[in-house]
């Protein structure tokens, strides 16, 4: 799985260092535009746009990433460009169609059609290779991954205790698979963007990429820090830079 088909958003530019108040509070399905750093190894690569914005249909919605690399990094990397477009469907997030594109790597490029109807969706990469997977209710794709974890999370009463995991079903390039996640409070979060008051979502087990999420309590549980680790040691971070909580217009 790709690094920016797990990446989230940030949160309201110009805020400092100022820790965000509760009444600026909005839904998880809200637009938004965001800006976050990537780091690897704390060197510098370049930054990821993301946003979210409402699709042409009543309750569905274009969730969209964009990494650009460096000067430097671009000279080995090009860009990256994530999306998936999905509707509120039963209350529950219903992802259509998903895709990730890897400039120059058509091999790595692939999107995701959904048919809910015969419960299966099409796997094609930038090759051409092709592939139907069965799915079940609930899969998710990488990006709208993201939007369910934080409704479930958003789910959660004020002043209740906080849950501690939930399972998630994914597909993506390698098929259909169980997303088990852990929950832990991680206190207040210093980015150039604000304080946040976080709890840390973490993927169980060992896995070649291990992801950890800094979801902030008082921000729609809003992403403010990403870690991903490959093979236990290189670390990618991405940290909350900027955010526009008016309509979003895209990268």
């Amino acid at each position: 799985m790709k690094i920016t088909a797990y990446l989230a958003t940030v949160l309201l530019a110009g805020l400092g260092l100022a820790l965000i108040s509760p009444a600026t509070l909005a839904s998880p399905t809200d637009a938004f535009s965001a800006v976050y750093s990537v780091r690897k190894s704390g060197l510098p690569l370049g930054d990821a746009h993301f946003s979210l914005k409402p699709g042409q249909q009543d309750g569905c919605y274009i969730y969209a990433g964009h990494a650009k690399p460096n000067a430097l990094v671009h000279m080995f990397l090009g860009n990256i460009d994530d999306e998936t477009r999905f509707c509120i469907v039963d209350d529950q997030v219903q992802p259509r169609y998903f895709r990730h594109h890897v400039d120059g790597k058509p091999g790595h490029s692939y999107t995701l059609k959904f048919d809910w109807s015969a419960m299966t969706v099409q796997y094609k990469n930038g090759k051409g290779d092709s592939q139907t997977y069965a799915i079940k209710p609930g899969t998710q794709d990488p990006m709208s991954l993201q939007i369910a974890a934080r409704r479930w999370l958003a789910s959660t009463r004020p002043g209740n205790t906080l849950p501690t995991g939930h399972r998630f079903l994914l597909v993506d390039d390698d098929g259909l698979q169980t997303y088990k996640v852990h929950v832990s409070d991680a206190g207040n979060l210093k980015t150039p963007g604000g304080i946040f008051d976080t709890v840390k979502l973490a993927r169980d087990g060992q896995h070649h990429h291990a992801l950890t999420f800094w979801l902030a309590r008082n921000a729609d549980w809003i992403p403010v820090q990403v870690r991903r680790l490959e093979d236990g040691n290189t670390q990618y971070v991405l940290t909350m830079q900027s955010l526009s909580r008016s309509e979003a217009t895209g990268h």
